[in-house]
C-alpha cells in the first residue's frame, strides 16, 4: 500500500503501479513460492526529498535462516530519529478520527504541495532537455532525476581524449566550470557502450532557480556543440600572404598574383 500510494501520487504522467508481491500471490505453484524482497526509501519520495534517510525491507517467502541473518545485520545500524519519524509518517500518515482534522488537513496540504512541485519540476526538466541541441531525454516520471542522452561530434571525442577524459565527463566538467550546474556523466551508470549520457536532478528549489539553471545550461549546451562540432583537422587552416596584400591593385591567391584592371 505504501508503494502504491507513493508511485501513483508521485507519477508525473499517471503511471500505473504494479505490485510484484500481489502478482506472485496470484500465480500458480511453483511461482507463488518465489522469494521476494521489497525495499522502500523515504529519501526517494515526497517525505525525504533526497535528504532524509530511512526506509524498510519486506521479505516474502524468505527462508527463516536468511531472516535471522538479516536481523543480526539490522541490529548493527541505528536509524536517525528524524528518519524514523519521517518513515512512520509515510507508512502511517495522520487519519481522520485518530488525529485532529487540522492535523490531517495540514499534512495532506503539505504533501500535495510537495508532489505538485515535483511534477512541475519534472515537466520543466523534460521540456528543457528535449529542446536542447543534440540532447534527448525520456519523460521524468516518478523519479527525482533525468537521464539524458548526448549526441556528440568527433571533435568532442578528440578533445576529451586529449584531456584524458571520457566524452560525457568532459561535457559535464565543462558545464560545471562554465555554468556552475553540476551533472553526473553517464559512464558511471553502466550506459550502453558507444553512447553518452548525463544525469541531472529535478530537486532544485525554489522552482525559479531551477528555471534559471536550465537557461544557463541550455546556452552552454549550444555553445559546447558549436565549439567542438569540427575535428581538430577541420579546424586547422593555412593562411598565406605576401607583399601583394599591401598592393590595393592586386590580390595573392595561392602564390599567384592577380592584377586588377585600373578603372579609366
Amino acid at each position: 500500500d505504501v508503494y502504491k500510494r507513493q508511485v501513483s501520487t508521485q507519477s508525473t504522467w499517471g503511471a500505473k503501479f504494479h505490485s510484484f508481491r500481489e502478482t506472485i500471490t496470484k500465480m500458480p505453484e511453483p511461482y507463488n513460492k518465489v522469494e521476494l524482497f521489497s525495499l522502500y526509501s523515504i529519501s526517494k519520495g515526497y517525505m525525504g526529498d533526497c535528504g532524509i534517510r530511512g526506509g524498510f525491507l519486506e521479505g516474502y517467502n524468505i527462508d527463516k535462516q536468511v531472516w535471522r541473518e538479516i536481523t543480526k545485520l539490522k541490529d548493527v545500524f541505528n536509524l536517525p530519529t528524524v528518519g524514523e519519524v519521517s518513515l512512520d509518517l509515510t507508512i502511517n500518515p495522520p487519519k481522520q478520527g485518530r488525529e485532529s482534522d487540522e492535523t490531517v488537513e495540514l499534512f495532506e496540504n503539505e504533501k500535495k504541495e510537495i508532489l505538485d512541485s515535483l511534477k512541475r519540476r519534472a515537466i520543466m526538466c523534460t521540456d528543457y532537455l528535449n529542446k536542447m541541441v543534440n540532447v534527448k531525454c525520456n519523460p521524468v516520471d516518478g523519479a527525482l532525476y533525468a537521464f539524458a542522452r548526448l549526441q556528440l561530434s568527433q571533435g568532442v571525442f578528440e578533445e576529451a581524449e586529449k584531456r584524458g577524459m571520457s566524452p560525457d565527463l568532459f561535457y559535464c566538467m565543462e558545464a560545471l566550470e562554465r555554468t556552475g550546474v553540476a551533472t553526473v556523466p553517464g559512464d558511471g551508470f553502466g550506459q550502453k557502450p558507444g553512447t553518452n549520457h548525463f544525469r541531472t536532478t529535478t530537486l532544485v528549489l525554489p522552482e525559479t532557480s531551477l528555471h534559471d539553471a536550465f537557461q544557463r545550461f541550455s546556452k552552454f549546451n549550444e555553445w559546447f556543440h558549436n565549439e567542438y562540432k569540427h575535428t581538430q583537422k577541420e579546424r586547422t587552416c593555412l593562411l598565406y600572404t605576401s607583399d601583394a596584400a599591401d598592393d590595393l591593385l592586386c590580390v595573392d591567391l595561392g602564390g599567384r598574383r592577380i592584377i586588377k584592371k585600373k578603372k579609366t
